[in-house]
């Protein structure tokens, strides 16, 4: 058991013999490990849903799905700045800012089942 930066505690389970200060420097790396996993399963809020055979519609839908999570990641770095908050989780949630997006540019829900047909 370690405390973090922001005095949590944070557990690990390891057959490894380790001293106080290098299981902290573990729990820096494995921190670090939890933000890429926590990127790919976001990644999958952002992919549209298709069961078209198509490589060219796939391969539209994977780079699209790439530009709005980086576009996410943008928008809540400059929030962060914006409003001066050091915090690794992010200002607005993927799913809220999908919702946001959508409001925005006026898709409805029929218009979305529309568009996957077309594939």
């Amino acid at each position: 058991m370690v405390l973090d930066v922001e005095q949590e505690k944070r557990a690990f389970v390891t057959n490894m013999n380790l001293n106080r200060s290098r299981t902290r420097q573990l729990a820096k790396l494995y921190s670090k490990r939890w933000g890429i996993e926590t990127a790919y399963r976001v990644k999958k809020d952002f992919k549209p849903k298709t069961t078209s055979k198509n490589y060219v519609i796939r391969l539209f839908y994977f780079l699209f799905s790439v530009c709005l999570y980086n576009l996410w990641e943008l928008v809540n770095v400059v929030l962060a700045l914006v409003e001066r908050i050091d915090s690794e989780t992010p200002v607005i949630a993927a799913k809220l800012f999908g919702t946001i997006l959508f409001r925005a540019f006026g898709l409805v829900k029929s218009n979305i089942t529309n568009c996957r047909s077309l594939g």
